[in-house]
């Protein structure tokens, strides 16, 4: 709308006083220059305060999933003033885009000054050139709205720049290639499997945290058919321990050998059907209990869903609910879940 209103009117001025608008083109730039620059700078402060908010975010997300640790060590306080300080930078950058604002919304006092010089040039055409004064002004006025519309349009820029800033991180995930692909369907598979685990002088940084250190030549062997327990204080890294052998991340350095093959020259899906994971927050989908045993084994039999159950201890309460395994699971979490008779149609 705007870039037409900026088109028409200066197509209309050439039509009426091709004189006073060839005088009156320049002026556009200095209409215009208001609009862009405040553009510009809005554009890059609501990246900046897309960011700000991005890290409040991770606090808050952060707090949320592990919402028991932080009631458990009476992290409340710390965690609100952790929010808090995250939010001080978007404060900070919404006074500056404030001011960008009001300064770009004060630039329309330029306008004045154009009309003024146009109506100066203007009264010469009137005297010396046979100009009408109704057509100067008319003039004049087109040429101030058609630079302020085009100046409008350059501003409005800033809206798209919001939904650009607002949509980068979908747009990273969508088109990152993942150094792990979960799909790939080369690399070896053992043919009998006896379960002896190796880390080798590991070393490990979560690449959300790169400068944060988790394992610095790290060395643990598992026997076949030992039993072993990883014993620390929270952050320690015994879920990392797990995350890496299951390749959910690669190590910075050395290796992980399963029966002395490295896990990253194994085929990745026979490597994690080898292995069986409850994690210390076990989480059921939104689906029948039998559809949520098959992730674990997507070609499983129902025997072999039953025969799951029974190693867990769970098929016992499983055939007492009223649609056994396909009763549907409505929430779930680590300490308790409810689950609803399905309707029949």
């Amino acid at each position: 709308m705007n870039v037409t209103t900026c088109v028409g009117a200066y197509f209309v001025s050439f039509m009426l006083l091709w004189r006073l608008a060839i005088v009156g083109l320049p002026f556009i730039i200095v209409l215009v220059i208001p609009g862009l620059i405040s553009g510009r700078i809005l554009m890059r402060l609501s990246r900046k305060i897309r960011e700000e908010y991005n890290k409040a975010d991770t606090i808050a997300q952060q707090a949320l999933s592990s919402v028991r640790t932080v009631y458990s060590f009476v992290g409340e306080n710390k965690t609100i003033k952790d929010y808090s300080d995250a939010l001080e930078g978007t404060v900070k950058l919404g006074l500056k885009q404030g001011l960008a604002k009001g300064l770009a919304i004060g630039s329309n006092g330029i306008t004045f000054g154009v009309w003024a010089f146009l109506y100066w040039y203007g009264s010469t055409l009137v005297m010396h050139h046979g100009a009408r004064g109704g057509t100067v002004w008319s003039v004049a006025v087109a040429i101030a709205i058609g630079g302020l519309s085009f100046g409008s349009a350059m501003s409005n820029v800033k809206y798209f720049s919001d939904a650009m800033a607002a949509s980068k991180r979908i747009r990273e995930m969508i088109e990152r290639v993942p150094a792990i692909d979960s799909e790939n369907t080369e690399g070896e598979m053992i043919q009998q499997v006896y379960g002896e685990v190796e880390f080798k002088n590991v070393k490990f940084a979560y690449p959300s945290r790169p400068e944060s250190v988790i394992f610095e030549a790290f060395n643990l062997k598992v026997p076949a058919g030992r039993t072993v327990a990883l014993v620390g204080r929270s952050g320690s890294g015994k879920s990392t321990v797990i995350a890496l052998l299951l390749r959910f991340y690669d190590p910075q350095g050395r290796e992980i050998c399963v029966d002395g093959v490295r896990i990253d020259k194994l085929q990745l899906k026979w490597l994690r059907s080898q292995m069986g994971l409850v994690s210390q927050e076990p989480a059921l989908f939104d689906t029948t209990i039998k559809e949520n045993i098959l992730f674990g084994k997507e070609d499983a039999t129902m025997e072999e869903v039953i025969e799951a159950a029974k190693a867990s201890n769970a098929h016992d309460f499983i055939s007492q609910l009223p649609q056994a395994y396909d009763t549907q699971v409505l929430f779930s979490s680590s300490r308790y879940y409810k689950i609803k008779k399905k309707k029949s149609r």
